[in-house]
């Protein structure tokens, strides 16, 4: 009956072609739109995936992730370092800070401030100087991705110079050199992200003389995070968040933008569209074959007997379409690589198409058997 199911199948190649295609359409629709939007998500707390040291972030009640900061008294740090269990607590100041580029280029920076004894917080992918060099005057380590673009020297023919060690640029009206080039996780925003000596990030935002952005802590070894992190929320004006209850927080103010909604049509749109031209030619075909299915059950075929020859028709086609829409993906994932453009694959998105897939599947078999179950054998008399 296998055999005889997989002829069946293949006999009509259009209608083969097409069931193929609309399990793939609706495998990559789903597939790329929520690998694009993990990809956003992850982008939106790089700040943490890109500062792994801390085990605890403390910052003021109304911050919500690194992108909306209010600053908290700098006696707080004192404070945090005096609590029980504490290995090491530092600063870590962050502001978004209008800078002018060497062609004359306005552009708005997120600028960070780490500690100058420890420099805690400094990039970890260093592509050229050391990070020892932020205790120059005046000392910056840019990101490599706004090095070579929106911070690179435009000339008149069009052609780029990118940012290159040494060179300077004004932050806030203030000087700044170049003193390291590194590669971090891309940032949401397509705006430059420099690293700077907290002495430094004082004397480009006056403002924050006085007020920390984050105190980032580590835990000794064999102490409850959460438990220190409970002693430091007794404090007034101090929230304390393990790393991934920060990450789940920045998430969170990121999905209040209502992205999760627009990629959510998206998976819905590609489920529809795969639902709706698979199971459509699916059935199409199911009736051009009923007669066989007839004689069939004329000849004393079972209920599960057919029932089994359509599952496995959709089940074959469900996995061949599965396969070729995931790995388009896949492809696309590689072309886009170093590009602007988010894209995220974990293997639990692997399982979420591939349930969903399973789900456009059973629904389009349910329709050609409910057809075939009813079919009277005695409707071949009549052919």
């Amino acid at each position: 009956m296998i055999s005889l199911a997989l002829k069946m199948l293949i006999g009509n190649k259009a209608s083969f072609i097409g069931v193929l295609f609309g399990i793939f359409l609706a495998t990559l629709l789903i597939s790329q739109q929520s690998a694009i939007f993990l990809g956003l998500i992850a982008r939106s707390y790089r700040t943490i995936t890109d500062i792994p040291l801390p085990s605890i972030w403390v910052m003021d009640p109304a911050t919500e992730s690194d992108d909306i900061v209010r600053g908290m008294p700098d006696g707080n740090l004192d404070s945090i370092r005096s609590i029980p269990g504490i290995a090491w607590a530092v600063p870590l100041n962050v502001v978004h800070i209008p800078l002018i580029t060497q062609s004359g280029n306005y552009q708005i920076a997120q600028l960070y401030g780490i500690d100058d004894a420890s420099l805690i917080g400094a990039p970890l992918d260093m592509l050229e100087g050391q990070i020892r060099d932020l205790h120059r005057e005046g000392g910056i380590i840019v990101d490599i991705y706004s090095a070579n673009g929106v911070l690179a020297t435009k000339h008149s023919d069009g052609t780029k110079t990118p940012l290159q060690m040494g060179d300077e640029l004004e932050i806030n009206n203030h000087r700044a050199v170049v003193v390291g080039l590194c590669k971090i996780t891309k940032g949401f925003y397509p705006q430059p992200i420099i690293f700077t000596g907290c002495s430094a990030f004082r004397r480009f935002n006056s403002f924050s003389i006085n007020y920390l952005g984050f105190v980032i802590a580590k835990t000794a070894p064999d102490v409850d995070t959460q438990k220190v992190c409970d002693e430091i929320n007794a404090y007034p004006g101090m929230k304390a968040l393990t790393r991934e209850q920060f990450k789940w927080l920045i998430v969170k103010t990121f999905l209040k933008t209502g992205i999760l909604i627009n990629f959510g049509l998206s998976v819905l749109l590609g489920f529809i569209v795969g639902f709706s031209i698979a199971g459509q030619i699916f059935y199409i075909m199911t009736l051009e074959n009923i007669m066989y299915y007839a004689l069939i059950k004329a000849l004393g075929g079972t209920k599960n007997m057919i029932l089994q020859m359509i599952v496995i028709q959709a089940l074959i086609v469900g996995i061949i379409g599965f396969c070729l829409g995931i790995g388009a993906t896949l492809l696309w994932g590689l072309a886009i690589r170093g590009t602007t453009l988010a894209f995220l694959f974990p293997w639990q998105l692997l399982l979420f198409t591939g349930c969903i897939v399973l789900l456009i599947c059973i629904l389009t078999a349910w329709l050609s058997i409910r057809r075939v179950l009813r079919t009277d054998p005695k409707a071949l008399m009549g052919t």
